[in-house]
């Protein structure tokens, strides 16, 4: 029996667009989304565990664009839950 392997983003991924508004004043945030990832690496769920508009908004439209090598069980794709942490940064 293989090892379960968790799904791994693919190079590509863009992050979100940092919101404008929030921007100009200065405002920082981390939103943690729960997705859900298919056996063809897709999301196709995104639920908003933590985190405000406009990021959660921001946070959500760009993850749903990812994709991801599938989670594999026993060497099958399989669909996977998990959490991501999206920061968004003024400055690195």
């Amino acid at each position: 029996r293989t090892p379960f392997a968790p799904p791994k983003a693919l190079p590509g991924n863009l992050p979100p667009t940092y919101p404008e508004s929030a921007r100009h004043k200065g405002i920082e945030a981390v939103v943690v989304l729960k997705i859900k990832i298919s056996d063809q690496g897709e999301v196709v769920r995104v639920d908003v565990v933590r985190g405000d508009e406009p990021f959660a908004g921001a946070a959500r439209a760009a993850v749903t664009t990812w994709r991801y090598r599938p989670a594999l069980d026993d060497g099958r794709p399989t669909a996977h839950v998990m959490q991501v942490k999206i920061p968004f940064r003024l400055h690195s």
